[in-house]
C-alpha cells in the first residue's frame, strides 16, 4: 500500500531503490566500456541520471549515483 502522496508505481523508475533520480519508468543508458571476465561479462553504463550503472550478465549488479546533498 502506498500513501497518497507518494508516486504511482508505474511512475517510478524500477532503480529508484538504487538511487536513481530520473523519474522515468525506463532509464535510458548509454554504454561506456564492456570487458569479459572469468566471472563472465561486466558492461558499464551511464544513466540519464548521471549514474554509473553496472551490469555483469546482463543484470544489474550495482548503480552508483554521486548526489549532492539537499
Amino acid at each position: 500500500m502506498t500513501s497518497p502522496s507518494a508516486a504511482p508505481t508505474q511512475d517510478v523508475c524500477p532503480l529508484a531503490a538504487w538511487g536513481c533520480r530520473t523519474g522515468l519508468r525506463q532509464p535510458d543508458w548509454r554504454l561506456v566500456s564492456s570487458h569479459d571476465t572469468s566471472d563472465g561479462s561486466v558492461e558499464y553504463c551511464r544513466c540519464t541520471c548521471a549514474a554509473l550503472v553496472i551490469l555483469h550478465e546482463g543484470e544489474l549488479a550495482a548503480f552508483a549515483a554521486d548526489h549532492p546533498a539537499q
